[in-house]
């Protein structure tokens, strides 16, 4: 069964005050960044916990938010749960049965599951359907039986036993994305494959690093980042058809959990079990192709998961908490909220600014087995309710139907919806605002994407229009 808990006025905090349960404490209780600036006393935000998604059987360690869903996997290796923006309802789960999620990926029109069973899924959606279809486990049996006769293609994974060298050998950890049409994906048994997208073929794999890799990022530029239990990040370029070491990014005293890149990639973050976040820069000058320039503390435990976006920087860690890091004009960061609700440690974190109209959203997944979306409201915003500028001669009219809604002027009548395609949800400028419910955040809507006469789901949340 899933719940959806409604937003309450015990959930909603800023940085002036803080309550317990799911809650923000001021940036000053836990030290500070590495600037010389330390915290700023003048910034102004506010942070609100809007739902927490419930249904996993066991603990969520992966999320992937593209749109206007959210796919959850778990450990429990039931099946990958998608959420629906901006109702936040359950959509459909898929993948019964098929072994613990341990990444997500949505890339060219499919959505990639890494799975603890040492296998990639690769899943599509299917018309008149709501739950995908699996297209795909890789490496694809067409691709195994090209390469199983030669012996060249054998490597040794054990004292006493060979596979093929497209077939990953241990969990697989990490998705990322690549330039072009290539997908990377990286394991605990030390390698990293290369996967084409539009044959599902492997075309490389190697050996990265001296233990477990658990995260991979790349660059606009072509180079690949990889993290490892092995307390190093590597730098990765390809020459010809392989990729080649680039540089050794040195400066943890544990395992590198997450990488995450700034928005112009200019800075990498990279979170460790050390309890600290690296802040990696360009190298201006010598052979290093990453120099550091920082490092955030805060967090008591590990640190997990990271995400970015826009001038913020978001961490989850095993003391159950998130940390919300604001990068500076001047290049400091400064930890402007402690997010506080989960009660297991936090695996993993998204966040977003393509569904609200201002501020951002942040999807958090943990060992308590919940999936929870939170609000940050800058500078002058409030979470607590939004008042849309709603013209006083405009009127809105709810259809007996609680999946649609109609809005109607002394004007005109204006019909706006949302078709089974979930990337159409994203409207803006309808020329009468209209409040329709009472709650944070200000969803985006497109009307230009909204073909005539449709409707739109029930939603708990204020839309503004």
């Amino acid at each position: 069964m899933v719940l959806l808990s409604q937003p309450s006025t015990d959930s909603a905090f800023s940085l002036d005050s803080w309550t317990t349960g799911e809650s923000s404490r001021r940036s000053s209780d836990y030290g500070a960044g590495y600037s010389s600036g330390g915290y700023r006393s003048d910034f102004e935000g506010t942070f609100r916990c809007v739902t927490t998604l419930a249904g996993h059987s066991g603990h969520v360690s992966s999320l992937a938010v593209v749109g206007g869903l959210i796919y959850s996997g778990g450990s429990d290796g039931s099946d990958i749960r998608v959420w629906r923006q901006p109702d936040l309802q359950e959509v459909c789960s898929f993948g019964a049965g098929q072994g613990a999620v341990k990444a997500l990926l949505v890339a060219g029109g499919a959505i990639f599951s890494a799975h603890q069973d040492m296998k990639i899924r690769v899943w599509k959606a299917v018309p008149g359907r709501s739950e995908p279809k699996l297209e795909a486990t890789l490496p694809t049996m067409k691709d195994y039986l090209l390469r199983c006769i030669p012996p060249k293609n054998y490597v040794q994974v054990r004292r006493h036993k060979k596979s093929l060298w497209i077939q990953h050998n241990d969990t697989i950890s990490v998705l990322a994305p690549g330039i072009g049409t290539v997908v990377y994906s990286g394991s605990w048994d030390k390698t990293i494959k290369v996967w084409r997208r539009s044959d599902l073929r492997c075309l490389e794999s190697f050996v990265a690093h001296d233990d477990a890799v658990n995260a991979l990022v790349a660059d606009q530029a072509g180079f690949l980042y990889s993290g490892s239990a092995d307390a190093s990040i590597k730098v990765w370029t390809t020459i010809g058809k392989k990729h080649s070491l680039v540089s050794t990014l040195k400066g943890h005293k544990s395992s590198v959990n997450a990488l995450a890149f700034s928005p112009d990639e200019k800075v990498l973050y990279s979170a460790s079990s050390d309890k600290t976040i690296t802040v990696w820069e360009r190298a201006k000058v010598g052979d290093e192709h990453m120099a550091m320039a920082g490092v955030l503390r805060g967090h008591r435990q590990a640190v997990l998961c990271l995400a970015t976006v826009g001038d913020l920087v978001v961490s989850g860690s095993a003391d159950k908490t998130i940390r919300v890091w604001k990068w500076g004009s001047d290049n400091s960061h400064t930890c402007i909220g402690v997010l506080e609700g989960h009660r297991g440690a936090v695996k993993t974190v998204v966040a977003s600014t393509e569904a609200v109209l201002e501020g951002a959203l942040i999807y958090s997944g943990g060992m308590d087995r919940l999936v929870k979306v939170w609000y940050f409201a800058p500078r002058g915003e409030d979470t607590d309710g939004f008042q849309s500028e709603v013209s006083q001669s405009a009127t809105a009219a709810v259809a007996a139907s609680p999946l649609r809604w109609r809005f109607e002027s002394d004007s005109n009548l204006q019909a706006a919806a949302m078709t089974g395609s979930p990337s159409r949800w994203k409207f803006e400028s309808i020329s009468q605002a209209t409040s329709v419910a009472p709650s944070p955040p200000r969803w985006k809507l497109h009307q230009s994407d909204v073909p005539q006469g449709s409707s739109i789901p029930s939603s708990p949340l204020r839309w503004r229009f």
